[in-house]
C-alpha cells in the first residue's frame, strides 16, 4: 500500500508539473477512489472523516491501517503456531496417560 501511495503522490506531482493543479479535496478523493476493492470499509471511513483534508492525512490513515493489519496477521500466525504445538503436546500426554492406568491394572 505504501508503494501505491508513492505512485499516487508522483502522479499528483506530475500533474502539477504539467500545469494541472489539484485541490486538496481532489487529491483526497483521488486516493480514496484508487484504494483496492477489499478496502471498501476504509474508503467509507475516509470519505466520512471530517479530519481528512489533505493527501498526507489520507496517507497517514492508510499506513496506520496497513500497520494494524500486518500486526494482526503476525499475532494470528503466532497464535495458530502455538495452538498447533499445544495440540501435539496434549495428544502425546493423552497417549501416555492412557498407558499408565493399563500398567497399573496389570500389576
Amino acid at each position: 500500500m505504501r508503494q501505491h501511495l508513492t505512485v499516487m503522490s508522483n502522479m499528483i506531482s506530475e500533474l502539477r508539473g504539467a500545469g494541472h493543479e489539484m485541490t486538496d479535496e481532489q487529491q483526497v478523493q483521488a486516493v480514496i477512489h484508487s484504494l483496492p476493492s477489499n478496502w471498501e470499509y476504509m474508503r467509507v471511513n475516509l470519505t466520512h472523516n471530517d479530519n481528512i483534508k489533505t493527501f498526507d492525512d489520507v496517507a497517514r490513515h492508510v499506513e496506520l491501517k496497513e500497520d494494524r493489519l500486518y500486526a494482526e496477521k503476525l499475532i494470528n500466525e503466532a497464535f495458530i503456531s502455538k495452538t498447533k504445538m499445544r495440540g501435539a503436546y496434549v495428544s502425546k500426554y493423552k497417549r501416555v496417560r492412557l498407558k499408565v492406568p493399563n500398567m497399573a491394572r496389570e500389576e
